[in-house]
């Protein structure tokens, strides 16, 4: 029996919330995760206050790129509009996973810091330079969405003041794979700056040569 595109992506959803769970980014029902369905116009994503522990893929909603419901046993994540806007904004997005992993977070809180800084070189290869932090507006709410889309630019992630993390990418595994880079990069940082002591910086034209292999990696177009 041949699958189709949108059990796939429900499926790749399904993937997501287990892992989510698993790594601890999330507590109760905070955060959200879509995917793309191949070769339409439509994506699925995880319904509001919905326990992950019991998510079945029944339970989940199919939206189409202009907001209309397609499918729904309850109602669509109140971040679907972000959701929808990055994959509009990004065409080689296929996964999309909101977390509220606490390191992020906390990040994401301090006064004074405007994005995440590379510390190491993965916040070059896998989150394509530093972070973006998004301003703080009320979850759920248009402006958000709208600030999302106007900060992330060709970011691998982004984070949100007070509130968490988005990770993008062209498939849900390295989404993910870009959660566990902004989560393990936000704990370094902290822990630098528990230290008191700066950060050694790598060269800039190493620096400026790897952002380039990242967008590659990624299929960003600038």
């Amino acid at each position: 029996m041949i699958q189709s595109a949108i059990q796939k992506a429900k499926e790749e959803v399904l993937w997501g919330v287990q892992v989510m769970v698993e790594r601890g980014y999330t507590l109760g029902t905070a955060g959200n995760i879509s995917a793309r369905v191949e070769g339409e116009d439509r994506f699925v994503i995880t319904p509001s206050s919905r326990s992950y522990a019991t998510l079945k893929q029944e339970d989940l909603c199919v939206v189409d790129m202009d907001g209309n419901i397609v499918e729904a046993a309850y109602k669509p994540s109140v971040e679907t509009t972000m959701h929808r806007y990055l994959f509009l904004l990004r065409p080689e997005v296929n996964g999309i996973i909101h977390t509220h992993s606490k390191y992020a977070t906390l990040v994401a809180t301090l006064q004074g810091v405007t994005s995440l800084p590379i510390i190491d070189i993965e916040s070059v290869s896998y989150l394509g330079g530093e972070t973006p932090i998004a301003p703080f507006y009320p979850a759920g709410s248009p402006e958000l969405a709208q600030a999302v889309r106007d900060t992330i630019g060709t970011s691998a992630g982004i984070l949100l003041q007070n509130h968490g993390a988005i990770g993008v990418g062209t498939s849900m595994e390295k989404a993910m794979i870009v959660n566990d880079n902004i989560e393990r990069t936000c704990e370094q940082y902290l822990w630098m700056l528990a230290t008191g002591r700066a950060g050694k910086p790598m060269p800039e034209a190493y620096i400026a040569h790897v952002k380039e292999l990242s967008l590659r990696s990624r299929q960003v177009t600038k």
